[in-house]
């Protein structure tokens, strides 16, 4: 599997503009991964201040110019806000897979903002990168993560283990 993020893949639906991070995001970024709530679930380092922010855009701007990992914001046509992020990683050549990640801004979520951003990620997923499988893990007790894995058709996996974070279980979609 040989992927080319470039040009960046920008997708559309009616109410969002998924397109690339970049450094103009750092304040939006900083308050979305430190934001409480949005991490009740999310077992990760939060960044104490902008630069960390700026150094996780960074990373993730590596990853794709690597064609190692695809990330996108969640950017409102409305009002032009971050309202979250959503990606395709660890990529595994044998199984044609990909692992998604994604988080929302509380202030969006129950919306269905997530859902429009899952129909256009998992169609260029299978269609656009030809992947098989995609598999998201999220934490056991995140009912609402896991509605909207069940909503997307993805199937829990319950002897799939995310190694490292004994409390994520794991869902999968074939295509």
């Amino acid at each position: 599997m040989d992927f080319d993020f470039t040009p960046f893949p920008v997708l559309e639906t009616e109410r969002l503009t998924l397109r690339a991070l970049n450094l103009n995001d750092a304040k939006s970024i900083f308050g979305l991964r430190t934001n409480k709530e949005v991490n009740e679930f999310i077992d990760r380092k939060t960044p104490r201040n902008l630069s960390e922010a700026r150094a996780f855009i960074d990373r993730i701007s590596k990853l794709t110019s690597a064609n190692k990992g695809v990330f996108w914001v969640l950017e409102s046509k409305s009002n032009h806000q971050l309202v979250g992020t959503i990606g395709l990683r660890n990529f595994e050549d044998e199984e044609d897979y990909a692992e998604l990640g994604y988080e929302i801004d509380p202030s969006y979520q129950q919306k269905g903002f997530m859902s429009e951003a899952f129909d256009v990620v998992l169609e260029y997923g299978f269609n656009q990168m030809e992947l098989k499988t995609i598999e998201a893990f999220t934490h056991k007790n995140n009912t609402a993560s896991i509605a909207l894995l069940e909503k997307q058709k993805f199937v829990f996996e319950p002897e799939i283990k995310d190694e490292g974070f004994e409390n994520n279980i794991s869902y999968r979609l074939k295509a």
